[in-house]
Formats: structure tokens, sequence, C-alpha cells
């Protein structure tokens, strides 16, 4: 089996960005619960939601349903014993305690904060607490790992960029979609981005020693 290298993560970068993450994601949560991100929060969620079209909307629900737990975690299942057949096996585990650190910390924070949430414009809200966006965090985990596996024997900076652009496109896509629905604030949305970028620095594939094949 040919061995996978990544080149931009190095293990002491890796564990910096993780450092950085849950810093940011304390920060913020912080701040939510001492409620001074409510005015930047009812500002954006009006500037989202005054984007409204019928085209949109369609849109809103489709990504939603992308990023939703069952799609997410399915693909996650199917990605992760195609790794274990392909004999990648650290990759499979790495992805594997990647969602599931991302299912208990968003069950954990959600419980913690215990943030209501917004009125939807579209539909019902979910019964669950606002903080953090648990689609965000879910999808900018999965599809975060993904494209760092895709950018994984590109050699060129740009390279990297263009290949991940469609992932981030779609990450962030489902983020302005919960906040388009009006289901959670911008700052869930963060805070779900936030939270997934340290948690792929913390089980995401780093180096060519992660990557190789079991």
């Amino acid at each position: 089996m040919t061995q996978i290298k990544q080149q931009p993560l190095t293990k002491r970068s890796a564990l910096a960005g993780a450092r950085m993450g849950f810093n940011i994601f304390f920060v913020l949560a912080v701040a939510i619960f001492i409620g001074l991100t409510e005015e930047f929060d009812r500002a954006g969620l009006l500037a989202v939601q005054s984007w409204a079209t019928p085209g949109l909307t369609e849109l809103a629900n489709t990504l939603n349903n992308i990023g939703s737990a069952p799609v997410i975690y399915g693909m996650a299942a199917v990605i992760a014993v195609a790794l274990l057949l392909l004999s990648h096996r650290l990759l499979a585990i790495n992805l594997a305690l990647l969602m599931g650190a991302a299912f208990l910390a968003n069950l954990f924070v959600k419980y913690l904060m215990a943030r209501a949430r917004p009125v939807p414009v579209f539909g019902e809200a979910p019964e669950s607490f606002s903080f953090p966006s648990g689609h965000a965090l879910m999808a900018a985990c999965f599809f975060g790992f993904i494209g760092m596996l895709v950018t994984a024997r590109m050699p060129d900076a740009w390279m990297r960029a263009v290949a991940l652009t469609p992932f981030i496109a779609l990450i962030a896509g489902i983020g302005l979609a919960r906040i388009y629905q009006g289901v959670h604030y911008p700052t869930d949305v963060i805070g779900g981005f936030v939270l997934a970028l340290a948690l792929l620095m913390t089980f995401g594939p780093r180096n060519a020693d992660g990557m190789r094949p079991a």
C-alpha cells in the first residue's frame, strides 16, 4: 500500500492549533454566557434572514439535511469502513475518535450552556439547546477531515487551497443555513466551527506518521 503523506501540519503545529481553538471557544462561550454577543447575534440573524427568497430557502433546507447527524455520521461510517478496507486503520480510528468527540462535546456544551434558541423563521426549532450548532460542528469535523485526506498528496499550498475550497464552501453553507432558518444564532455557528477546528487539530491526520497505513 502506498504511503499517504501530509505536508501542511506537524504534530507541534497541530497542538498549537488545538490549543488556540479551545481557548477561542472558551472565550466565546464566556462572552455568550454573560450576554456580550446579544447585539451581534440579533444583527447577524436579521442580516442573513434579509436574503430570504424561495430559492435560498430550498437551498437552506438541502444544506440542513446534508449537515444533519444521520447523514454526517452515515457518511463517516462509510468512509471509516473504506479506510479500513484500504488498510488505513489509524485513519479510520482517527475519524471515529473525531466524530465521537464531536458528538459528546456537542451534548456536553449544550447542556452546560443551556442557551435558548432564537425564534425560528422556517419550521420549528429543535428541542435541544442552541450553543454550539451541532450541524456546524459535525459538518466541519467530517468535511474538514475529508478535505485533509484529499489534499494529503498535494505538495503546493495553492493546490491545497483550491482543493479545499468546495469543502469550505459546503461547511460555511451549512452554518449559514442554520442562521437563515432561524434555529441558531451566528455565535452558535461560529462556536461550532471553532470547536471543530480544535477537534480536527487534536484527532485529524496530522503528519506522515498519522497517515501511514496500518
